[in-house]
């Protein structure tokens, strides 16, 4: 079962680094996959503690009035950790 809730946390970090800025539940639903909306407000409440997302300013409103979310800088830079050496592999191997 962590397995999965592993893969759905990395969704869910994915579609906010993809979301270039905060998004609803709505979306991160939709684009991660997870229906399950008491699953994806786990997620994202786990996600918090781990100080990897967090809830940006009141000054932001979304129209549908759900709760936005968005990346922290340190999920920011470890997503840059993980992906910049494997496009620097996939460049090597394509120059072969």
């Amino acid at each position: 079962m962590s397995k999965i809730v592993e893969e759905n946390k990395a969704k869910i970090l994915l579609v906010l680094n993809m979301a270039k800025g905060a998004a609803p539940i709505g979306y991160i639903s939709k684009y991660s996959g997870i229906k399950d909306h008491y699953e994806l407000l786990q997620q994202l409440e786990q996600l918090e503690k781990e100080s990897l997302i967090h809830r940006p300013s009141d000054s932001l409103c979304c129209p549908s009035f759900m709760p936005l979310f968005e990346l922290t800088s340190k999920a920011k830079n470890l997503i840059q950790q993980v992906i910049s050496p494997r496009l620097q592999d996939l460049v090597n191997n394509r120059n072969i």
